[in-house]
């Protein structure tokens, strides 16, 4: 329990990014498993692509946004294109 009003307005703001970071990185997660799905079922390479670039972009707003660190967005995002290339060929 909070002492001061700065105190529990800190713990209220806290709160709110928990909320907005936890939807973020489900959001994340999800994208990134459409990716990976589009190019395991050799779907067509326009629709792994345009997965693959949804997927990278959010990554990449995420972590100019600081909802996620930028070097975990770096890593993601190469593995990503990792597994995608692997799965294209």
């Amino acid at each position: 329990m909070a002492n001061t009003k700065s105190a529990a307005k800190n713990a209220r703001k806290a709160a709110r990014r928990h909320v907005l970071r936890v939807s973020v990185k489900s959001e994340l997660k999800t994208l990134r498993k459409k990716a990976i799905t589009a190019a395991e079922t050799k779907k067509p390479a326009a629709e792994v692509a345009e997965a693959t670039k949804e997927a990278v972009k959010k990554f990449a707003k995420a972590a100019s946004n600081n909802h996620i660190h930028q070097k975990t967005a770096s890593r993601k995002i190469s593995r990503l294109m990792k597994a995608v290339n692997r799965l294209q060929k």
